[in-house]
Formats: C-alpha cells, sequence, structure tokens
C-alpha cells in the first residue's frame, strides 16, 4: 500500500546561490556523513584531473578546505541538486505524519538510479522506497514513493 508521495522541483540557480553563500555549513548540513565523505572524494577527483590538487591528500580534508570553485562546477552542483530534491520529495511524502530532518535521509545510486536509506524507516512504517529523478536545464525534478508493509 502507497505511504506516500512526494514531488520537488528544484530551481538550480537558487542552490548555487545557497552554496555559494556558505559551502562549508551548506554541505553539513544537507548532507550524511556517507554522503559528504563521497562529495569530497568527488571533488579530490576533479582536482587531480583538472590539476588543481595540491599533494597527495591521504586523509580526507576537512568540509572546510573545499576550493569553493570546485564546488560550484557542474557536477558537484548536480550531485547537490540531485540529493536537495530527493530529501526534499521523501520529507514530503512522509509529511505531515513523521517529519524528517536533512540527515535522516541518504541519497545513493544503485544500478544508476536513485535509491534511499530513510533512518528508521522500520519505524516509520516505510516497506520500500522508489526515487526518481530527471535533471533539464535549470531545473531538478524528484519523485520519491513510500510504501508501508
Amino acid at each position: 500500500m502507497i505511504l506516500g508521495i512526494g514531488v520537488d522541483v528544484l530551481h538550480v540557480p537558487r542552490l548555487q546561490r545557497l552554496v555559494r553563500l556558505r559551502p562549508e555549513r551548506f554541505l553539513t548540513r544537507i548532507l550524511t556523513k556517507v554522503e559528504q565523505s563521497e562529495f569530497r572524494q568527488q571533488l579530490r577527483e576533479m582536482e587531480l584531473t583538472t590539476g588543481q590538487a595540491e599533494a597527495a591528500v591521504t586523509s580526507p580534508p576537512p568540509v572546510k578546505t573545499v576550493v569553493p570553485k570546485a564546488i560550484e562546477s557542474d557536477a558537484s552542483i548536480r550531485y547537490l541538486a540531485t540529493r536537495w530534491a530527493l530529501k526534499e520529495a521523501t520529507y514530503k511524502a512522509l509529511y505531515p505524519r513523521h517529519k524528517l530532518v536533512w540527515q535522516d535521509v541518504t541519497v545513493y545510486k544503485k544500478d544508476g538510479k536513485p535509491g534511499l536509506l530513510i533512518h528508521g524507516q522500520e519505524n516509520l512504517g516505510i516497506a520500500s522506497s522508489h526515487a526518481s529523478v530527471s535533471h533539464d536545464g535549470e531545473y531538478v525534478f524528484a519523485q520519491v514513493v513510500l510504501e508501508s508493509r
């Protein structure tokens, strides 16, 4: 049985403004620890590819050391926009029965499709989740369907 359906539309320039204002705060507020680690790895790979990397880094740098220029790359913004939209759609699928926070949802990729790991999903009555995201120009569209047992 369907527990909830959530949809979100994100205007990417709005997200870019938020990231530009306070990148460290944005990343630690919106992304889970797993997503932050994945994002930092992506940034390091981009820096190595573009020749902007410093000496070899053996451990992930703190978010504060992330180069704003790298954060504003198309790939980085796409990563952040996808997570923002999917988390918003997940929140809307459960609202008002349950109120999630950003850190309650981890977005991952499986077989080329987005997947959701929702903290405490068993207690929320969620048996399965289905997520879809589309990018078109300056917009990201996300839809989440949550099923109960």
